[in-house]
């Protein structure tokens, strides 16, 4: 959080030189300090932001090719006269506990072309799908496969 905090510091100022890198220094190691002490925040967190960084990048990655592919099968959807759409509504449960960890996995589900999240309730969630072809594995999607990662490093 340290880094994170110097490197908006710089951001701000636009420019880096010595005397803005010294005092940034000298400003994010009190309000680090204050963080820490006053706000309760635990330096420990910050070892667990880092492991779930790259995890992260990688997730977002990973959406962005599983919208791609949908795109391209909601597309052909679209542009067949002779196929016939059988819209669904599934029900499954999530191994997922952490509530944020389960708003992204709704989010994600939604940016997936053909697919919409309904309700979440508890540990169960409700998704439209545009096709039977796009309802099928939720439970063992890649999204909740890498968010479960994420979530035991917690």
């Amino acid at each position: 959080m340290y880094i994170l905090l110097f490197l908006i510091w710089v951001i701000f100022n636009g420019r880096l030189t010595v005397e803005i890198a010294i005092l940034g220094i000298i400003i994010t190691s009190a309000v680090y300090w204050f963080m820490c002490h006053c706000l309760e925040y635990d330096r420990k967190s910050d070892l667990k932001i880092f492991k779930n960084m790259f995890k992260s990048i990688h997730y977002v990655f990973v959406l962005f090719w599983e919208v791609i592919k949908s795109s391209f099968l909601v597309l052909k959807f679209v542009a067949a006269k002779e196929i016939e759409i059988q819209p669904q509504i599934v029900f499954f449960k999530s191994p997922l506990k952490n509530e944020f960890l389960k708003t992204v996995l709704a989010n994600s589900i939604t940016l997936t072309p053909g697919t919409i999240t309904i309700n979440v309730t508890d540990d169960i969630f409700c998704v439209h799908a545009l096709d039977y072809t796009l309802a099928q594995d939720f439970e063992d999607s890649i999204f909740i496969k890498l968010l479960k990662e994420m979530e035991d490093n917690l």
